[in-house]
């Protein structure tokens, strides 16, 4: 699967193979280093592959270079606008026959509701400007009108009820929790809320979806402050597949989520 090349991929690609060189190491070598493949390592020097957190750690342990691999990378990241990163996985989404989401935070992007984005944007993003925060919101919107789930695709989302306890003001919330409520009636949706205070800290993962395409290998989104990273690496996906398993394990009953929606709506 590989991804469109970026010209800070490719600076960052570079800088990689300048360091692999000037220590006369191979990709096996290189790879036997760090624990990941000289095939996916090769994509990252040519760009064709984004890393993710943990390669760049281990490139930068492997490499010796006492983070500034770590830095490098992250000044990519914050130079990266949420449209950007968004349209690397919109073709994904909108292919994909289901996707399983989770978010410990906040409610996932696609169904947040204008208001309510734009909370989230001027908290994130101190001075953000007017456009920018635009430009978010109709992405996000966009976002949820790519997921045709009457066309058969199937949402399973995940979201931790302290991701509905933020102090947003009351008569944002109140619209956002109508919008859930009225999403989960979707024969195609199922939304479970993860209680507060259960004992598994598989959320600590953070926020990841999963997509699966007919006849091709799922991808892996993983979500960070400015972004999300793709993968399709099997033992990756694996990984989040138990996770998200556990974290169905504890949450409540699609039936008793949408109670539970609808109580904090009285509530507020």
């Amino acid at each position: 699967m590989d991804e469109p090349r970026k010209p800070e991929w490719v600076r960052f690609g570079q800088r990689v193979k300048r360091l692999r060189r000037q220590q006369g190491l191979s990709l096996n070598e290189l790879a036997r280093s760090t624990g990941w493949s000289a095939s996916y390592l090769g994509k990252i020097e040519k760009a064709t592959r984004a890393p993710n957190g943990d390669v760049v750690t281990a490139l930068d342990r492997a490499l010796r270079t006492n983070g500034a691999l770590l830095r490098e990378w992250g000044d990519v990241l914050k130079s990266r606008t949420e449209p950007e990163w968004y349209r690397q996985s919109r073709d994904y989404d909108k292919r994909a026959r289901e996707i399983r989401f989770f978010h410990p935070v906040v409610v996932p992007g696609f169904f947040q509701t204008s208001e309510y984005a734009r909370v989230l944007i001027t908290h994130a993003v101190p001075g953000a400007s007017e456009e920018y925060i635009q430009n978010v919101i109709d992405t996000r919107a966009s976002w949820r009108a790519d997921l045709k789930t009457d066309a058969g695709l199937i949402l399973n989302v995940i979201m931790a009820e302290t991701a509905l306890s933020l102090p947003i003001p009351a008569e944002i919330m109140c619209e956002q929790l109508d919008r859930l409520i009225q999403e989960s009636q979707e024969a195609a949706i199922t939304i479970q809320i993860l209680p507060a205070g259960v004992p598994d800290l598989a959320w600590i993962t953070g926020p990841f979806r999963l997509i699966y395409i007919e006849d091709e290998q799922a991808v892996l989104c993983v979500e960070h402050p400015v972004g999300e990273l793709l993968a399709d690496g099997v033992r990756e996906i694996r990984n989040l597949e138990a996770v998200f398993s556990r974290l169905q394990a504890w949450a409540l009953p699609p039936d008793a989520s949408v109670r539970k929606l609808k109580e904090m709506r009285q509530a507020l």
